[in-house]
């Protein structure tokens, strides 16, 4: 679980840097998460299971606000898409949301901070057993 953490916070700190994510404060947020998750796959190698739990949920934490704030931007972008731009004020509030979830609509990517939240779980779940 802990080598599955490694590979998707590598994964995730190449496509912030592909996409070059720091242009603002809030842009970092997801570098300092990666950062911390960085240092809960250490502790839990090393055995300090309790410490890297709680950083793995306080990562789980900062990526469950990541997808919040990347599915509203794609929602708010949904009348301005060329695609859903007649249709968006028809679609039912469960397609709108979906779309913008699913990435069908808007510029933000809600992949990144699930896998965020991925690899934190994976931290979570590697050190339950001890």
């Amino acid at each position: 679980m802990l080598v599955l953490a490694s590979l998707a916070m590598g994964g995730t700190a190449v496509e912030l840097a592909m996409l070059r994510h720091w242009n603002s404060w809030v842009q970092l947020i997801p570098w300092l998460a990666l950062g911390v998750v960085g240092v809960a796959i250490g502790l839990a190698a090393r055995g300090r299971t309790g410490l890297a739990r709680v950083l793995a949920l306080a990562v789980f934490a900062a990526a469950a606000v990541g997808i919040y704030e990347h599915t509203l931007a794609n929602y708010h972008a949904g009348p301005l898409d060329f695609r859903y731009a007649t249709k968006w004020a028809t679609m039912s509030s469960r397609s709108r949301w979906w779309a913008s979830f699913s990435e069908s609509v808007g510029p933000s990517p809600t992949l990144a901070p699930l896998v965020l939240a991925w690899s934190s779980l994976c931290v979570w779940f590697a050190t339950l057993d001890r």
